[in-house]
């Protein structure tokens, strides 16, 4: 079934959204103040989604995509959409969100400008990429959702342009090697493949099957400049949980250091480093311009820290991954920072206990999903 909709807004994922017959309908690649004609995919009782089959009238606002594979690819939305016009459509996303969820009254609400990066093109710092075999090669892709479209990620004008170095150079030194791909009879292979880049450096993490990875092809890879460490961990679960057997440095350093507020914040192999170093930094300089020096804080998903140790104040920091705390306390250690207390437990548990014993003037909550409990926590 095929239908013309006008698009009137963009959905939380950079989707289309249109009315067929009064029914939101989401279509990807689709701008507002476009015209498109739509094939209806799936109809559910709520929503339609779709597919672009023709553009009758595109908007003022589209230009030509900065990736030749945007329409196959799902891992970026929008890059079809100028960089002059993603601040208000973003800003226009929060203000939806709001109307959802919050509560009170809106209307006399002062909703500030969304916060640009300085560049749109190969912001990105951390990648975690399935290991494939096409046509007699190893890569490094990504089959896409629902279809057998195989995204090659080596040339991503979003990552980092050392990371995409690495990639290429990394698949010519697999297969050089004769590498094969994870077999999930036989339990070996090579599984996926994470890079980190730190400053300059590149932090590598080898995911294989029981049989490891080749000598060579650490020899070889650790010679490139910009790779500073390399990790191996043997991962046969079907849940692709990583952290299984552990973590074996093949190479190099053990963390990496992140510049950042004139301190070196460290970061182990098992550690989230910011996808977008650039933007995590802009969030945290907002979140210190709010908080007062004399505020005695409670710090929710603090990471490793990074946050914490760049404030005078008192601080309360809870996370809920042991290795994350591991790493904050080190952070501590070595830049000689008494004023946070770093605690490694399940956050609502944590929560609770903590505003029991101490008063909090100002609550940090870095994460997307607060539970009941937390959010009583904040009311009192």
């Amino acid at each position: 079934m095929k239908k013309e909709v006008e698009i009137k807004k963009l959905g939380i994922n950079g989707e289309g959204i249109g009315y067929i017959d009064k029914k939101i309908c989401f279509i990807p690649n689709a701008l507002p103040q476009e015209v498109v004609e739509v094939e209806i995919l799936d109809a559910k009782k709520k929503f339609l989604s779709g597919t672009v089959t023709k553009y009758i009238k595109e908007s003022p606002n589209r230009q030509k995509s900065i990736c030749p594979e945007y329409k196959e690819c799902f891992g970026c939305h929008l890059t079809c959409l100028k960089e002059s016009e993603h601040a208000y459509f973003k800003k226009d996303l929060i203000r939806d969100a709001l109307r959802k969820y919050y509560v009170g009254d809106l209307s006399s609400m002062q909703l500030q400008n969304t916060i640009q990066p300085s560049k749109m093109q190969h912001y990105k710092h951390v990648v975690s990429l399935p290991v494939t075999y096409y046509k007699g090669k190893v890569s490094f892709g990504i089959y896409q959702r629902e279809s057998k479209y195989l995204t090659f990620m080596s040339q991503c004008p979003v990552q980092d342009e050392r990371i995409n170095e690495c990639l290429l150079k990394l698949e010519e030194i697999v297969n050089k090697h004769g590498v094969k791909t994870y077999s999930e009879k036989f339990k070996k292979g090579f599984r996926f493949l994470k890079l980190k880049l730190v400053e300059d450096g590149i932090q590598a993490l080898f995911v294989t099957g029981e049989d490891g990875i080749k000598k060579e092809v650490v020899d070889e890879f650790s010679k490139l400049d910009v790779v500073k460490s390399i990790y191996m961990t043997i991962n046969t679960s079907r849940k692709q949980d990583f952290e299984l057997l552990g973590y074996k440095k093949m190479y190099g350093i053990s963390n990496m250091p992140w510049r950042v507020f004139d301190q070196n914040i460290l970061y182990s192999v098992k550690s989230e480093f910011p996808v977008n170093p650039e933007m995590e930094i802009k969030i945290m300089e907002k979140i210190k311009s709010m908080v007062k020096p004399e505020d005695f804080v409670l710090s929710l998903y603090c990471n490793v820290g990074a946050l914490e140790l760049s404030m005078p104040n008192q601080i309360v920091a809870i996370d809920e991954r042991k290795y994350r705390i591991a790493d904050a306390q080190d952070n501590a250690k070595f830049l000689r920072k008494e004023n946070v207390k770093f605690i490694s437990s399940k956050v609502d548990e944590a929560v609770i206990t903590q505003c029991k014993k101490n008063k909090f003037d100002t609550m940090i909550v870095r994460h997307e999903d607060l539970s009941d409990a937390v959010k009583q926590s904040m009311i009192l």
